[in-house]
């Protein structure tokens, strides 16, 4: 009977005891999987419609340079590919610790943390039919007529001087660069907002002739960045290390490479 209470006794304190033995060893696992997330990779999140700087598959020249500048710093980049809107929510609720590509303006950065290094700097003008005959007459744009069927894609930035004229346009949102110029052709847009590389590359690679659209007046040009989010731990860690890295790579001409590929 004493054999048995003893078998008992031990049958109900082996948990505790193996949980007393173990929690050392895995607080010690924790701090060590923490630090390799803090230190050696990091989650960013890249739209996946902004060629030639991200592609479908978050390839480009913003990814090369984001990818060589934490080289720099030893931390190795984790692609989460996804539209641009998807993006944005990710890092606004700290799901991942930054995203690109984001123009720095008022209402960005109100929303994310930036650092002081930009990704790259892009030229943004307005589009039109091939068979518009009044472009000629817009030379900013103030001179772009109100309700005008304006292409944009969704949330995307546009400038602080857009939204100021914003209220003037008919928006019509859509998720691809594809999709603007394709409306554009069929006369579905008046006009259309491009970065002009990305509407130069679209137009090339969707095998049309480079006047199927028209450009028109320059509408911005921004300063292209990662946001990092507000909600995340490690934000202001992987910004500065961006920082560092960027810093790095334009200081020893690898950047300007990066720029002509």
């Amino acid at each position: 009977m004493l054999q048995k209470s003893r078998y008992e006794l031990c049958h109900k304190l082996l948990p505790s005891l193996l949980v007393t033995l173990l929690m050392p060893l895995l607080a010690h696992t924790a701090i060590a999987e923490e630090a390799f997330s803090q230190t050696n990779s990091v989650v960013l999140a890249v739209e996946d419609s902004w060629p030639p700087f991200a592609g479908a598959e978050g390839q480009g020249i913003a990814t090369n340079i984001v990818e060589k500048a934490l080289a720099e710093v030893d931390i190795r980049l984790i692609l989460e590919v996804s539209p641009y809107a998807r993006v944005l929510d990710d890092v606004k609720k700290g799901i991942v610790v930054g995203g690109y590509n984001v123009t720095r303006q008022a209402t960005t950065e109100k929303q994310f943390l930036f650092g002081q290094q930009a990704l790259l700097t892009a030229s943004a003008s307005f589009y039109f039919p091939a068979k518009n005959t009044q472009i000629q007459k817009y030379t900013t744009i103030a001179d772009i007529p109100d309700g005008t069927r304006l292409g944009l894609i969704i949330d995307y930035e546009y400038g602080d001087l857009f939204d100021q004229h914003k209220h003037r346009f008919k928006q019509v949102r859509v998720s691809k660069q594809t999709q603007i110029i394709n409306m554009l052709k069929n006369g579905r847009l008046d006009s259309a907002i491009m970065f002009d590389a990305v509407a130069n590359h679209t137009v090339m690679t969707m095998k049309l002739e480079p006047t199927s659209i028209l450009k028109g007046p320059l509408n911005h040009t921004s300063n292209i960045y990662v946001a990092f989010s507000l909600q995340h731990k490690d934000a202001q860690y992987f910004s500065d290390k961006l920082d560092q890295g960027l810093a790095l790579i334009k200081a020893d001409g690898q950047y300007e490479k990066l720029l002509e590929q």
